[in-house]
């Protein structure tokens, strides 16, 4: 079985990060541009992260931008990828991380919260995959949808969160047959990585317990 290292992989240069400032999005933007990569981080509330983040950086041999943005009521997504485009040329990875993540049930939630995953968790990642890939054009890609385990581990609670998510698996799903053989479309799944707001020290170990390997 042959193995792909992402960043050996001199076919890609550029990577592209929403809610690349905290976090996951955070780790991943940083492993990336330890690795060479020129990275572009979207924010939307993180601005001392973001920032902290850039200048890490900033002595480093490659380009690293930070851009504010806000998915949940901007609906000029395309333009927002356009200007980033245009500030690095091309843009080889597409990473889309940026999530809302709000408890609610059937009974409890509302339009608005309900409207706020769908536009973070989905319709973002929608837009600028399709934005990516007229960019790309013949240009080989590759686009990496931040999932959930809470797909393939349905509770009713986070209801809405879930719905978005299950939406963002399918839609990985379809480009990774739409975009195929020249833009690889790949999903991730994390279980417990980071502690939520919403958990306890006592709740977050619990669930650590449940998985298989027993870590986070």
């Amino acid at each position: 079985m042959r193995e792909e290292n992402l960043v050996l992989n001199k076919t890609y240069k550029t990577a592209f990060i929403t809610g690349g400032a905290q976090r996951i999005g955070e780790s991943i933007a940083t492993h990336l541009a330890k690795s060479g990569y020129n990275i572009a981080i979207q924010y939307n509330k993180s601005k001392k992260k973001a920032q902290m983040l850039q200048n890490k950086f900033e002595s480093q041999n490659i380009k690293f931008l930070c851009y504010k943005f806000d998915f949940e009521n901007d609906s000029k997504i395309l333009k927002f990828f356009d200007k980033i485009c245009k500030d690095f040329g091309n843009i080889d990875i597409l990473i889309n991380n940026a999530s809302t993540f709000e408890f609610d049930t059937l009974k409890t939630s509302n339009e608005k919260i309900f409207d706020k995953h769908i536009n973070v968790n989905l319709k973002a990642p929608f837009f600028l995959s399709q934005g990516f890939a007229k960019k790309l054009n013949k240009r080989k890609g590759l686009i990496i949808n931040i999932i959930d385990q809470r797909v393939n581990n349905i509770t009713p609670y986070f209801t809405s969160y879930t719905i978005s998510k299950s939406g963002l698996y399918s839609l990985t799903k379809s480009l990774s047959l739409s975009l195929a053989p020249n833009i690889r479309v790949n999903g991730i799944s994390p279980g417990p990585t980071l502690m939520s707001k919403n958990q306890t020290d006592q709740q977050f170990k619990r669930q650590i317990d449940r998985t298989p390997l027993k870590k986070q």
